[in-house]
């Protein structure tokens, strides 16, 4: 029987990643500025799923990976005062599908997919891993709850959809 040995244990502890030192910035020119990027105020690291199939050999069935899929992707945002972040993200939902004229964006010009980075940081603010969501458009812009006994700042959710995600040093 193993006996447990603090030296050891103590020897093998490092210092853990922060949830919240991250950084997001949306490649989007076209409506976004760098200082938008401190606005955020909550998000995930994307997650990525291999789809399976089964193949049968020899009378087992075998699984295999397929297809990867990429859930849709939220950012929390703290709205400014003069609301201007949301505003810009309405205006790109609309350069997407404009529901007054019914005209639709076009995927090859330069305003209608933007990439996403996001930056987990360590307490020091060095980059741990870069998440890169490719070719991602807002497909909700959420809410802005109102509550006369809160004191928190307003905020809302943009929901993006992407095509894919690289993660610097692994793809």
């Amino acid at each position: 029987m193993v006996e447990f040995n603090l030296s050891a244990f103590k020897s093998t502890y490092r210092d853990y990643a922060r949830a919240y030192t991250f950084y997001a910035k949306i490649e989007n020119t076209s409506y976004f500025t760098d200082e938008n990027s401190y606005l955020v105020r909550s998000t995930t690291l994307p997650a990525t799923t291999n789809d399976e199939m089964e193949a049968n050999w020899q009378g087992h069935k075998y699984k295999l990976a397929t297809t990867p899929t990429y859930d849709d992707f939220t950012i929390n945002f703290n709205v400014d005062t003069e609301s201007s972040l949301r505003n810009q993200f309405l205006k790109w939902a609309v350069e997407l599908n404009n529901p007054v004229t019914n005209d639709h964006g076009e995927p090859g010009s330069g305003s209608y997919f933007s990439d996403i980075t996001l930056k987990h940081l360590n307490p020091q603010g060095d980059t741990i891993q870069v998440f890169r969501l490719i070719d991602a458009w807002p497909k909700t812009v959420g809410e802005i709850s109102l509550d006369y006994t809160s004191k928190e700042p307003a905020s809302f959710d943009v929901t993006f959809a992407y095509q894919y995600h690289t993660i610097d040093g692994i793809n």
